[in-house]
């Protein structure tokens, strides 16, 4: 059988993809993104092409999407960056794992709109979708903020929720490390984000029985997915 062009395409894409690795970035808006790609093993291919925030880093344009190739044993990040040059969603994928895939959207270095999971959408093996991130962070913290802004009148918070000025809405969110406490519960517990926030990570670690540190590190802690038998990921920015 003789394959056209396009089958020859599609065959050597196909091939290229089972044979390792591929996470894809879709860009879906309406301008260009700036990602950075950090590293603990196999860097594999990230060409960089522009600059943000300082840093070499790739650029994809308004409505496409790129896909990379790192190898068998990457474990490392790619963060998407505001417009303002400021670090935004950092998303986390360990391919080390034969077999086990590791990710989540860790928003404790900043907040943008964006998804990471497999890209054919299959479920968790507990069932659950599969997908870590955010798409509208802003629309998700607004849908409690009525119940909620009586807990914002101190002026460090307002960096991370800014309400609108007769304080019914939230106009923007933010986050980062140095996020107050209660601030990290709004994201982590009242709006129930679907990523990993400040306060995780710290299996092992001893706190107050009964503590909201101790709750949001508990509740951070669960922000990692675990998906088998696909090395195919990608990341949605919107």
């Amino acid at each position: 059988m003789h394959l056209t062009p396009s089958l020859l395409f599609l065959s050597s894409l196909l091939t290229l993809t089972l044979a390792g690795p591929v996470v894809r970035v879709h860009n879906t808006k309406t301008h260009p993104i700036c990602l950075t790609v950090e590293t603990s093993a196999g860097y594999g291919a990230f060409p960089t092409n522009t600059n943000c925030g300082g840093l070499a880093a790739i650029g994809i344009d308004a409505m496409q999407t790129a896909a990379f190739y790192p190898s068998d044993n990457w474990n490392g990040a790619i963060s998407d960056f505001t417009n303002a040059g400021t670090p935004g969603t950092r998303f986390e994928i360990n391919f080390s794992v034969p077999g086990q895939i590791w990710y989540n959207a860790d928003m404790e270095f900043g907040l943008t709109s964006g998804t990471l999971g497999p890209t054919d959408n299959r479920r968790m093996s507990n069932g659950k979708p599969s997908l870590v991130g955010e798409a509208d962070p802003l629309a998700k913290a607004n849908s409690v903020w009525a119940s909620e802004k009586s807990k914002f009148q101190d002026p460090l918070s307002r960096k991370y929720v800014t309400p609108s000025q007769d304080g019914n809405t939230l106009v923007n969110v933010y986050m980062d490390k140095d996020a107050p406490e209660n601030v990290v519960a709004f994201f982590q517990l009242a709006a129930n984000f679907n990523a990993y926030i400040h306060h995780g990570s710290v299996r092992g670690d001893s706190w107050a029985v009964g503590s909201m540190t101790g709750k949001l590190k508990q509740v951070a802690d669960t922000h990692s997915g675990k998906v088998d038998g696909t090395n195919d990921m990608t990341i949605t920015i919107y």
